[in-house]
This record gives C-alpha cells, structure tokens and sequence, in this order.
C-alpha cells in the first residue's frame, strides 16, 4: 500500500507555480533593450550621406525608441541624454521648416530640464542637502559618480543653444538663456574636460563667441573668453571639424591679423575627410566652411 501524501504536499500539488520572469515583463531588461535599439539605430544615423541633410526617418526611430527606454526607466538619465541627442540631430539635420525646429528644440529643452531636476535629486538623495535650486556647476562635483550626468549637462546646454538660435539671440539672452548654457558648459569641462572632443570647451567658447554682449544680462560674454575656451578645444581634439569650424570663425572675427591661419584651419577643414561614425555631422561643417570661405574672400 503506498504512502498517503502529506498535507504540506497536497498544498504545494494545489497551488499553481508562477511563471518565470520574461524580459518584456522586466523594465530594467526592457529599457535596457530599448537602449541598445537606440544606440543601434544611432550608429546608423549618418550610412550612405552625401551632405550634411538627412531624411527625418533616420532619426525619429531613435526618438521613439529612447522614449520607451524613459518609460521603462524612469530614474536614469540614460534613456533622457540620449532623447536629447536625438533630438539635436533632428532639428539640427534633419529638418529646414523653422517652425519644425521650434518645436525640436523645444522637446530638447523640456527633456534637459527633467534630465537636470533628475539629477538634482539624485545628487540630494546622496548628500542629504536639498540640491533643489542648484546650478549645474554647483551640482558638478557630487554628480560626476551620477551615469549619465555630464552627458546631460552637455546635451541640456547644446539643444538650449539650438533652441535659443531659433527663437533669436536676444530675445534669449535676456530670458536668462546665455546663463543656463553657461553652466552646463562649465560643468562638463569640471567634470570632463575631454568629454565628446572637448565639446564642453567647445560649447563654452561657441557661446562667448555667438552671445550678444547686454549690460546686466550677458555682460560675462567675452572675446577674450571665446578665444581661450576654444583654442583649448583645439588643444584637446584638434581634428574634430565643429572644433576647427569654431576656431577659425572666432579668430577671423577677433583677431584680424590671424586671417591668413584662419582661412587655412577651414582649407585644411574642407579637404579633410568626415569620419565614418560622424558622417552627417562632419559634412555640415565642411559645408559651412565653404560658405565662410566664400563670404570672406581672398
């Protein structure tokens, strides 16, 4: 006669074992996905170009696909920087219609100051202070162990920039926009001076460079300033193309008697060839520096 079960058995016979965790059920497995799909398609932005424009549908899959990665995973700044660099190619070059890149910018700008409040809680959670009201360059050294961190100040600053140019200059600077890209730009050079070319010297000069000087408002912008912050750019990547764009423009504008080495930083620029992984971008440059050559003659 075989042996009755016991009552502890019986239970276990009865209840229904769960279901293993998939990783469309993990939001972890799926932002992470998400992620790699963005990174992918990003890598691809740019394959077969022949100028420095590009189809929308090149770009918006990277959008969708960052914004799912957000949805998945809301507290990291991954999925946020990368929307935002995305949506700087799509303003930047994937679109001409004005009002287009408004609203492009536009979602730049909102994504960059969620990416910041993120941030400014993350660094409170770590410190204990409140860290509401802190400027990027005050949130810089407690944020340089944050992923993602100065990745989003760089690309907060950048698509405010672009956002700024579309709304016009002024108008801008005297909404305190001048002032936001500041930071961003300084808190990247304080936590990587290196970071993507040197792009936070790069910025930072840009800046000084393009802001219209307003007493009270943007008094801070200087020659001097655009000069040095890019010159170190140069230092630190000198064959990146914006940095040598950049280079050349400022000097021809402040510093007459280096036209003659301006005019040769944008030839050597034009016969140069772009780099694979940055196809688009690296053309636009040289086209813009073909436009600059034009306009200043001899």
């Amino acid at each position: 006669m075989r042996p009755r079960p016991s009552l502890l058995a019986l239970v276990l016979l009865a209840t229904p074992l769960a279901a293993p965790l998939r990783a469309a059920d993990d939001p972890a497995a799926g932002a992470a996905g998400a992620l790699a799909e963005a990174d992918r398609l990003y890598a691809a932005r740019g394959e077969g170009a022949t100028s420095g424009q590009v189809s929308p549908a090149r770009i918006d899959p990277v959008i969708a696909a960052c914004r799912r990665a957000i949805a998945l995973d809301p507290d990291s700044l991954e999925g946020r920087w990368r929307l935002m660099r995305a949506l700087y190619f799509k303003g930047e070059y994937a679109t001409r219609d004005p009002e287009e890149k408004k609203t492009v910018f536009g979602d730049g700008r909102t994504a960059g100051e969620e990416a910041l409040a993120l941030v400014r809680k993350k660094v409170a959670s770590a410190t204990g202070r409140s860290a509401d009201k802190e400027t990027p360059v005050a949130l810089a050294p407690d944020a340089r162990a944050i992923p993602g961190a100065v990745a989003t100040f760089l690309w907060t600053g950048i698509d405010w920039g672009k956002w700024a140019l579309v709304y016009g200059k002024m108008a801008a600077a005297r909404q305190g926009v001048a002032a936001k890209i500041r930071d961003d730009a300084e808190a990247v050079i304080r936590i990587d001076p290196e970071y993507d070319g040197a792009a936070g010297y790069r910025l930072l000069g840009r800046l000084h460079h393009q802001t219209p000087s307003i007493p009270f408002v943007t008094g801070w912008a200087s020659r001097k300033e655009a000069l040095k912050n890019l010159q170190r750019a140069m230092e630190i990547a000198p064959k990146n193309f914006y940095n040598r764009l950049y280079w050349a423009e400022a000097l021809r504008d402040y510093e007459s008697s280096r036209f003659d080495e301006a005019r040769k930083v944008l030839e050597a620029l034009v016969a140069d060839t772009p780099a694979p992984g940055n196809l688009v971008e690296d053309l636009r440059a040289q086209e813009e520096a073909r436009a600059d050559l034009a306009a200043w003659g001899r």
